[in-house]
């Protein structure tokens, strides 16, 4: 089955980065970028439409999706092993995406722009009757 993206396009990725990545991997990429996008922000529950629409939502995806996308294409353990130079710099650009996509996530938790599903208050138990 093909992953269909829910809030950003295929062709939203890579960010600022040669696009020489094939479809395949990129639809892998933005499928793990809004898979954690929502565990990240919404307790792994689906975005509803007014808030994917914010563009430091879409923004964090692409971040997300782009640092997902290098990564793999450097990893050790990708198919591509001849594609792989020590010292290309990916890893690097790879870090710098995913480091950006946490600052997004940080800023949006902060801000309560997303109202998460679950309380982050802590639970109090008690054992007597009420």
């Amino acid at each position: 089955m093909v992953y269909s993206p829910r809030y950003i396009n295929l062709d939203d990725v890579p960010v600022q980065v040669p696009d020489d990545y094939d479809d395949r991997h990129k639809l892998d990429a933005i499928e793990t970028a809004e898979s954690m996008f929502e565990i990240d922000v919404n307790d792994g529950e689906q975005l509803d439409e007014e808030e994917s629409s914010h563009s430091i939502v879409q923004s964090a995806v692409k971040q997300k999706a782009t640092c997902e996308l290098i990564k793999g294409a450097a990893h050790p353990n990708d198919v591509r092993l001849g594609d792989i130079q020590e010292n290309t710099g990916k890893e690097d650009l790879a870090q710098t995406f995913c480091e950006r996509y946490e600052e997004m996530v940080a800023k949006i938790n902060e801000s309560g722009l997303i109202e998460s599903t679950q309380t982050r208050k802590p639970y109090t138990y008690t054992t007597r009757r009420p």
